[in-house]
């Protein structure tokens, strides 16, 4: 039996940098019958949902790590509508998340998660925003 090939993309430098680009892969792996996973930090909402619209972003699942952490009882603060939680918690889980589901790659853009995928079988894709200087997880 085949497994469907799986691949995560990230939205914020990744998705909402390169909309084009990532509409034509996610549109091309979809109609191969891939799994494209939207992995994140954000919680689905209207705005994600317009972006993702407006991108043509074509996907079989979403993943929110704010999602995640409220669904394990971590704490979550709000600060200047940004959420922070533990920071090993929230480092850990795009990486958790893609051993679970055994995503075959994973783009991002942040250094900060490829340290996380050393010891899984999920390949970390580590593009590189020119446009974005300061990577933050939050």
């Amino acid at each position: 039996m085949n497994m469907p090939f799986k691949i995560g993309i990230d939205i914020h430098g990744v998705i909402d940098t390169f909309p084009e680009k990532f509409s034509r892969l996610a549109s091309a792996l979809y109609k191969d019958g891939a799994e494209v996973h939207i992995i994140t930090g954000s919680k689905r909402c209207p705005d994600v949902e317009a972006l993702l619209e407006k991108a043509n972003i074509r996907f079989t699942h979403y993943f929110s790590i704010v999602e995640h952490l409220e669904s394990i009882g971590e704490t979550i603060e709000w600060r200047d509508e940004l959420p922070y939680a533990d920071e090993h918690q929230w480092n850990i889980a795009k990486r958790d998340y893609c051993k679970k589901h055994e995503i075959d790659f994973m783009i991002d853009d942040s250094p900060i998660y490829r340290e996380t995928f050393h010891d899984i079988d999920s390949t970390y894709l580590h593009l590189i925003n020119r446009e974005r200087i300061v990577y933050s997880t939050r």
